[in-house]
């Protein structure tokens, strides 16, 4: 059974490497080694090597699970960038709203007697400025803490991409940091530009919202929510793809830019589905005030380092299958020049064979022409070995 699988597998070829002139073909990042700790004289402590699986994804929840200390404790200085975001969430925005709408809207309007006359309902006033002079400020808050956060998610990031790629160390806290200082600004570059995109989209539909309440609103407003999520959502793929792989591969910010790209094209569904479960988080915070703290907490111990190594086995499987695409397309492209030498030599040998003849018959011509002829040999009569001779 096994060998008819390989066999089925070596007859199904790789697909063709899309955007191929912008792949490069980039090595995982080599960190720094931890210092082993000596325990005797000339001996080292031992390096644990742990067997995990092979496949990308189902690797990534086997590292949370084998370094899940080590991870914890990674995580630890990453609930120092996140509480900004907490505090607007949990109690910033209900003083916020409070300030905002008490007192300034009327709910019962004409309900009877010694309720002053004159006066009308603002509900749909009211419902308006929740959406746009509450919430959209709000939005824009945590989205401003949300980069804060993103500053933080690079020592996390850098400590489960260690993980993920066995690059064995002990010292949490040393390499979390090691990790910040390396690539904040990439976090802050890319994370920056994504939440951004994130913003605009929000403060689309927000608007639209809030039109709507006021019976205001016209086609300029639907269009800029369809275009701002038609054009913003793969923007945000594309950005949470490419800082992946400017943490994890050898790779320079242009040549993330391309690569990015490629695997986002090359590995469609499986970057739609990792960025949406990534995503999917924030839309749960707005859920209510209990099952926010729950999500946040969740998130910050837990959530946060998944969401890091289903990053990184994204990437890494995008850039794995663009390497066999490319590999193939090479081993194609040799085969093919290989087949087209042996074709033109193949015809260079015809057409030296077909010569051959023709020199020869000119040659018999040119023979006779001077009047030499062949002499035909006569046979030698055959004689009995076992025949008497006579005397």
């Amino acid at each position: 059974m096994a060998s008819n699988n390989d066999a089925n597998a070596r007859h199904i070829a790789p697909r063709k490497l899309l955007l191929a002139p912008l792949f490069k073909d980039a090595p995982v990042r080599q960190e720094p080694e931890e210092p082993q700790k000596v325990l005797v004289a000339g001996l080292a402590e031992a390096k644990p090597n742990k067997q995990y699986p092979d496949t990308f994804f189902g690797r990534g929840f086997k590292v949370l699970r084998g370094e899940f200390g080590t991870l914890f404790k990674s995580s630890l200085f990453f609930i120092l960038f996140t509480l900004p975001f907490a505090v607007i969430l949990f109690w910033f925005a209900g003083y916020f709203e409070k300030l905002v709408l008490d007192g300034s809207y009327n709910f019962m309007g004409g309900i009877g007697v010694g309720y002053p006359f004159g006066t009308g309902d603002s509900i749909a006033q009211s419902v308006a400025s929740l959406y746009w002079d509450v919430k959209e400020p709000i939005y824009m808050m945590l989205a401003a803490t949300l980069i804060i956060g993103m500053l933080g998610f690079s020592g996390l990031f850098y400590c489960a991409k260690r993980s993920f790629y066995q690059d064995f160390y002990k010292r949490s806290f040393r390499m979390y940091w090691i990790g910040f200082k390396a690539h904040w600004w990439k976090f802050l570059f890319y994370g920056g530009l994504l939440i951004l995109v994130g913003a605009a989209m929000t403060t689309s539909i927000m608007h639209l919202l809030a039109q709507q309440q006021l019976a205001a609103a016209t086609a300029g407003d639907y269009c800029a929510v369809v275009f701002s999520w038609v054009f913003g959502a793969p923007i945000i793929v594309y950005l949470a793809v490419a800082l992946a792989l400017g943490v994890t591969y050898e790779l320079n910010v242009g040549e993330t830019f391309k690569n990015a790209l490629v695997v986002l094209v090359n590995n469609p569904i499986s970057s739609i589905f990792v960025c949406a479960l990534c995503a999917l988080p924030l839309v749960l915070l707005m859920l209510g005030a209990f099952f926010s703290i729950v999500v946040y907490i969740a998130m910050v111990l837990v959530g946060c380092t998944l969401m890091a190594l289903m990053l990184i086995a994204l990437v890494s499987r995008g850039m794995t299958k663009c390497h066999n695409r490319l590999e193939y397309a090479a081993k194609q492209a040799a085969q093919e020049a290989k087949k087209a030498a042996k074709s033109v030599k193949k015809t260079q040998g015809q057409a030296s064979g077909s010569s051959a003849p023709q020199n020869k018959v000119e040659g018999e011509r040119d023979g006779r022409s001077n009047g030499n002829k062949k002499t035909k040999k006569q046979p030698v009569p055959y004689k009995n070995p076992k025949k008497k001779k006579k005397k």
